[in-house]
Parts: C-alpha cells; sequence; structure tokens
C-alpha cells in the first residue's frame, strides 16, 4: 500500500507539454512581420532609433547661422509701380490702333484713334460761323469809323459858328455902345437924329445876325447829337458782333478739344502689355454689362518701374525695413539672381492670409526677361551679409555636424530622414567651421540628417524612429 501510495505521488512526465524549438519562433516572427501579425513591441525592436539634425545654411563669410535659412524669404510676382490702362473720354468707334502688345511708346506718342469724322464737319460747320462773326464785326468796325468821320464833320460847323456868335457879340456890343453914346449927343444938338437912327439900325442889325447865328448852331448840335447816336449804336453793334465772333470762337475751341480727346496718347515711356479692343469696336467710358462697347483700349507699363511685390507674414514684418538689401530670384529665370533694395511697405494688410505686401526695386535686371506678373522670390538680407550675396556671386554653405558625415570606401555620405525612411546621400564635403563641416553638394539646408545612430543603419534605406 505504501508503494502504491508512492506511485501516486510521482509525476507523469509523459503527460508534458512539448517544447517548441526557437528556430520555430523566428520563422513564426518572421511571417507574422510579413504578414504584420508580430506583436508591436517585437516589431520595434526592429526599428532603429536615432537622433537628427536639420542641415543649415551658412551665409558666406558673415558667420550668421540659422536653421533652414538664416533669412526670410517671401514669394510674390513681378509688377509695375506705374501702369495706365488707357481709354476714351467719351463713346466712340475705335478707327486706328498704331500699336500692339510688347511694343514700346514715348510719351506723347499716338496709341488709338477714334472716330471723328462727324466732329470734323461740326467743327467746319463752328469755323464758318466764326468767319461769318468777323465779316461782321469788319463791316461794323468800318461803319463805327464812319459815324466818327461824320460826327468830327457835324461838329466842325458848330465850333465856326460858335466863333461867329462870339464875334456878332462883340460887335453888338460895340453897337449899342455908340447907340447909346450918340443918343446922348442928340439931346444936347451935338449930332443928329440920322445918326441915331443908323446906331439903332445897326444894333439890330448884329441882333439879327446873333439870333441867325445861334439859329444855325442849334442845327448844327442836332446834326451832333444826330451823329454821336450813330456811333454808339455802330460801337455797340461792333460790341455784339464780336461776341458772337468769341462765343463762335470758343465753340470752335472745344470741339477742337473734343476731337484732341479722340486721339489717345502714351501718359509715359513704357510698354504696351495687354491690347483690349480692335478697330472697328465701341469705346465706352465705363463698360457696361450686356452692351458691346470695350472699357479701355491698352494698358500701359512703366518698364522702368517693375518691382517685386511679395506677401511677408505679418510675424516676419519687423524683420523687413525700406532700403534694405534683398536678394531677387525670377521663377521663369532658373540659376539667375536679381540684387534688389526695399522700395516701401504697403499700408494694409490681408487678413485672409495675415501677411503684407512689400514692393522691392530691382537694381539690375534683364529688360527683356522680366516681365509684368512673373513668379518672383524675394530674400531679405540682413544688414551685415557680405557684398555680393544679392547677385548670387557668392553662393551660401550648407553645413552639418560632423558626427552626421559617415565614410566608406566609396566615399563620403549622409543618412537623409523623412518622416520614419532614412535614405543614405552621397555627399561632397567641404571645409569644416568648429561644430560644422561644409556640404559642397548632396544635401540642401533644412534637409534632416543622422547625427546619432548611424551605425545601426545599413542598405539604401532604414525605417528609423527619431528620438525626442
Amino acid at each position: 500500500m505504501a508503494s502504491g501510495g508512492l506511485a501516486a505521488l510521482r509525476i507523469d512526465r509523459t503527460r508534458r507539454r512539448r517544447r517548441v524549438s526557437p528556430w520555430v519562433w523566428v520563422v513564426l516572427l518572421a511571417a507574422g512581420g510579413v504578414a504584420g501579425l508580430a506583436p508591436r513591441a517585437l516589431r520595434t525592436l526592429l526599428v532603429a532609433e536615432v537622433q537628427v539634425a536639420a542641415a543649415a545654411r551658412m551665409l558666406a563669410g558673415s558667420g550668421i547661422l540659422q536653421e533652414g535659412s538664416p533669412d526670410l524669404t517671401a514669394a510674390g510676382y513681378v509688377v509695375a509701380d506705374r501702369q495706365s490702362v488707357l481709354a476714351s473720354k467719351f463713346t466712340g468707334r475705335l478707327a486706328r490702333l498704331n500699336v500692339a502688345e510688347a511694343d514700346f511708346v514715348k510719351k506723347g506718342d499716338v496709341v488709338a484713334e477714334l472716330d471723328h469724322a462727324e466732329l470734323d464737319a461740326t467743327i467746319a460747320q463752328a469755323q464758318a460761323e466764326v468767319a461769318e462773326a468777323e465779316a461782321e464785326v469788319e463791316r461794323l468796325t468800318q461803319l463805327v469809323a464812319q459815324s466818327d468821320a461824320e460826327l468830327a464833320a457835324a461838329q466842325l460847323p458848330l465850333e465856326t459858328l460858335a466863333a461867329e456868335s462870339k464875334q456878332y457879340e462883340i460887335l453888338l456890343a460895340d453897337a449899342q455902345r455908340r447907340l447909346t453914346r450918340d443918343e446922348a449927343l442928340a439931346t444936347s444938338r451935338a449930332v443928329g437924329y440920322s445918326e441915331v437912327d443908323d446906331r439903332r439900325t445897326e444894333v439890330r442889325g448884329m441882333e439879327a445876325k446873333i439870333a441867325w447865328t445861334q439859329q444855325r448852331r442849334r442845327e448844327a448840335q442836332q446834326q451832333v447829337n444826330v451823329a454821336h447816336t450813330q456811333v454808339a449804336a455802330a460801337r455797340a453793334a461792333v460790341a455784339s458782333a464780336e461776341a458772337r465772333r468769341q462765343t463762335a470762337v470758343a465753340r470752335v475751341e472745344v470741339l477742337e478739344s473734343q476731337r484732341d480727346e479722340c486721339f489717345i496718347h502714351s501718359p509715359f515711356d513704357g510698354m504696351v502689355t495687354e491690347k483690349a479692343a480692335e478697330v472697328g469696336e465701341i469705346i465706352a467710358p465705363i463698360s457696361i454689362g450686356g452692351s458691346m462697347a470695350r472699357g479701355s483700349i491698352v494698358t500701359i507699363a512703366d518698364w522702368a518701374s517693375l518691382q517685386a511685390e511679395v506677401d511677408v507674414a505679418e510675424a516676419q514684418l519687423a524683420r523687413v525695413t525700406p532700403g534694405q538689401r534683398a536678394a531677387i530670384t525670377v521663377d521663369a529665370i532658373p540659376g539667375k539672381v536679381f540684387p534688389g533694395k526695399v522700395r516701401r511697405i504697403l499700408p494694409r494688410a490681408d487678413r485672409s492670409k495675415a501677411t503684407v505686401k512689400v514692393r522691392v526695386d530691382f537694381l539690375d535686371r534683364d529688360e527683356q526677361a522680366v516681365l509684368p506678373e512673373m513668379g518672383v522670390r524675394v530674400r531679405f538680407l540682413p544688414d551685415d551679409a557680405p557684398a555680393g550675396i544679392e547677385t548670387g556671386a557668392i553662393p551660401d554653405q550648407i553645413v552639418v555636424p560632423p558626427s552626421a558625415v559617415q565614410t566608406n570606401s566609396a566615399g563620403s555620405f549622409v543618412w537623409v530622414v523623412s518622416e520614419d525612411t532614412a535614405r543614405r546621400q552621397t555627399v561632397q564635403v567641404g571645409k569644416t567651421f568648429g561644430e560644422w563641416t561644409e556640404i559642397t553638394s548632396g544635401v540642401s539646408a533644412g534637409d534632416r540628417v543622422v547625427v546619432a545612430g548611424a551605425e545601426r543603419l545599413s542598405g539604401e534605406t532604414a525605417t528609423v524612429r527619431v528620438a525626442e
């Protein structure tokens, strides 16, 4: 019984679970990795953990270093600081167009001409009215001269009669004196009464002559008055005719001014950038919806005033000042850098984009290649940037920490990280600046490169996890 009891306490090893071979687990894990069934912890062990740093841009010769770019860059378009859309002051038909797109024009050149045939006829009629008024003024002026002559002729007898009247008055006074003397002598019988009668006859004769002379003077004065009236009427007629002539002349000037408006002149030297109308179309000061009238004829831009207009974020606006140096690149001219200078910061912001527009002058540009509305990028340079940066003569240096550069038999390379993938990138190594090594080719500013953990990477690409 004792032996039976001990036998009951024995472990039946024939029922033990068979131990799985480690190689089986390796196969299963490999299969699960392919099918995505491996536990998360095990998959994590297969991902290399690395540390990265951004390739920096060092401004050549300045010692300025910043992640990605040491200065502010903004995008925008080429615009003309002075541009004019030419139109007419009144509605008319376009009779002649003397320019086309890309034509250069000088200030004052006749760009287009509206039909003015009807206006020409009206001007001819008005000029005929001016000629008629001038002839009437000439005729009335001659009438005034004739009236003046008649007045002068009428005034001559009046002066003669006045002199005669004065003479007769003197003779009358003398006759009256002698009559008075003879009458006194006749009382004393010193003279005869016949002599007294002669003196009385003489006095009455002088009185008669004075009366006749005064009558002639009154008649002459009436003639003078008539002549004065004729002269005044003639002068009034001349004034009226002159007023009509001036009115006619003014009408001609207005009509000629309107005809001048038919000739559309260039307001400044520039290039025709757009042609909005063709010969025969109706041009109106304001284009009305639903009508066939054109609101403009051509657009002229002052080619010397082309600028770069870019949008600068409000948060970066403090880094931009008028007069600041800048480097301008045009999308249509790759590899070319144009020097620039900040002209002005426009006093308004775009609330939807939180940006402010900045105008930058081209200090030197290709007159034929740079066109309005081309895309541009402007790089605002710091004050201590060396000369030549704005023209591209001095290139920036791309630098990375020395630990990022790996070497093998094929040469130097770095691991460039994008999201969770590291890619082997062959590079050319330049000078070393303290804690930085120059990369002359292979990476760009802002690229993330592995600086720790690269020894665990192999192949051309590897899955990595960037350590915080």
